[in-house]
Formats: C-alpha cells, sequence, structure tokens
C-alpha cells in the first residue's frame, strides 16, 4: 500500500564540506517582531558615575575576563528586593541565592519588626500601594577591589525616599550580597 507521502519526489540535499558554510547567527534577538529580547533601561534609572559596564545576557555572573562590578539593573532589583524584605512586603527565602545567611537573617528579622508594628497592622492597604509605586530612582557603584562592589540606591514611593547600600562580592563566580545598610 503507498501513502502521499511515498508519492512525493525527495529532494537531494547537497553534502557541506565547507567549514564556512554555517550563517552568523544574530546579534540582536527579539522576543517577537519588533520585540527586544533585553528590554531598554527605565528613564528613571541612571548610573551614576563612570561609564556603564558590559552587561551579559546570562545575567549577574562573574566570568574571568568579564565585567568588573554587576549590572545596574540587577543592583536596582536587588535593592527594591531587599527594601522589600526588610518592610515585610517579600518573603526572605527568595533572596538565600544572593544574599548572605546572616544578612538575610538580619533582613528577616527586620521584616517581621516591620510587620508587628501598629502602623502596619492598621495601614495593610495603605502598605499595599505603596510598595507598588516604590521605584529605584538612581544607583551608585563603587568597585573597592577586584571581586568586591559597594553600591548604594535610592527608592522612591509614595512621595518618601529610602536609601540602601549593599556591598557585593564575588563568591563561586556569581555576585552575592554580603552587606547592607537600610537608610
Amino acid at each position: 500500500m503507498s501513502t502521499l507521502l511515498d508519492r512525493l519526489p525527495v529532494p537531494a540535499l547537497a553534502p557541506v564540506n565547507e567549514p564556512d558554510a554555517q550563517l552568523p547567527l544574530p546579534l540582536v534577538w527579539e522576543v517577537a517582531p519588533g520585540v527586544p529580547a533585553v528590554p531598554p533601561l527605565p528613564r528613571h534609572l541612571r548610573l551614576v558615575g563612570g561609564q556603564e559596564p558590559p552587561t551579559t545576557p546570562a545575567g549577574p555572573a562573574v566570568v574571568p575576563g568579564g565585567p568588573a562590578v554587576p549590572p545596574p539593573m540587577w543592583v536596582a532589583r536587588m535593592a527594591r528586593a531587599i527594601a522589600e524584605v526588610a518592610s515585610g512586603d517579600r518573603p526572605p527565602q527568595q533572596l538565600t541565592r544572593w544574599v548572605e545567611k546572616r544578612q538575610l537573617l538580619m533582613l528577616a528579622a527586620r521584616g517581621k519588626a516591620a510587620q508587628r508594628h501598629p502602623s502596619a497592622i492598621h495601614g495593610r492597604n495603605a502598605r499595599a500601594a505603596m510598595r507598588s509605586l516604590q521605584q529605584v530612582r538612581a544607583i551608585r557603584l563603587c568597585p573597592v577591589a577586584p571581586g568586591v562592589v559597594e553600591t548604594s540606591a535610592v527608592l522612591v514611593g509614595e512621595g518618601r525616599g529610602r536609601a540602601v547600600a549593599m556591598r557585593f562580592e564575588a563568591v563561586n563566580d556569581a555576585w552575592q550580597v554580603t552587606a547592607i545598610a537600610l537608610g
């Protein structure tokens, strides 16, 4: 019994013997036509001082000969996440990979205390609205030694500014927050 597929002609494939026959990959990736895979830097975020370091698509990894500082967008995300853990709006377990254990315990204790505070108990809806409006306005990166970068970020939400200072260290080929100061 013959099927339709058996009756179709099979095109002959030409052997590829040349090493340069493979086409180069594109340098710009898109999620969909016109939608870049890496979003542009938000207008409200600016890097203070120095030039912006190169970033890798893989994220905040430290590779030999790679960037000497963590990517600014990642520092901004960490600052916001740390502020949310300290205010009790985010579970501290979400940061176990990127924050040193002692610092994470300090943040968790601060978050629990913030949730027990009388203003938090009576104003849960106001706190949720404030959390959603909190944005990183400025960051500063300062390399102090090979594999050590001190950063600061200004977070603004509901007309109130807040400072977060973090020390990043290269641990096992990745950036880890080893010291935190909240203002």
